[in-house]
């Protein structure tokens, strides 16, 4: 579904590093790098091409996985905790809803 792509930088590269003082560019297919000439004479290259290999951001890797299962398996326990909360209080009496709601209004914590 995905296909390693290899993108071209070079000029963005030399763009970021000299701006407006680049007065000419080129690519030097034979290196795989843009060189530029700038206004004092100098000149700069950088690799044109990035590494298919290379982990871009916005993919997802192993910790994401992680986090996203960690994330998804707590909301589903507190689907699953919150829906036998609801069914205890549904199928409870008065009376008995009346004695847990007293229990948790003495309830103090101790530290």
């Amino acid at each position: 579904m995905f296909q390693a792509t290899r993108h071209s930088v070079g000029s963005d590269i030399l763009l970021a590093r000299h701006g407006s003082a680049i007065s000419s560019l080129r690519l030097d297919r034979a290196r795989g790098q843009v060189v530029a000439r700038l206004s004092d004479g100098s000149f700069d290259s950088a690799p044109n091409l990035i590494d298919p290999a290379l982990i871009m951001p916005g993919h997802l890797d192993d910790d994401t996985k992680v986090i996203a299962i960690a994330v998804a398996a707590a909301i589903g326990l507190s689907v699953l905790l919150t829906t036998v909360i609801a069914a205890v209080y549904s199928m409870a009496s008065p009376d008995q809803l009346e004695n847990i709601t007293t229990m948790m209004a003495g309830y103090t914590p101790t530290l």
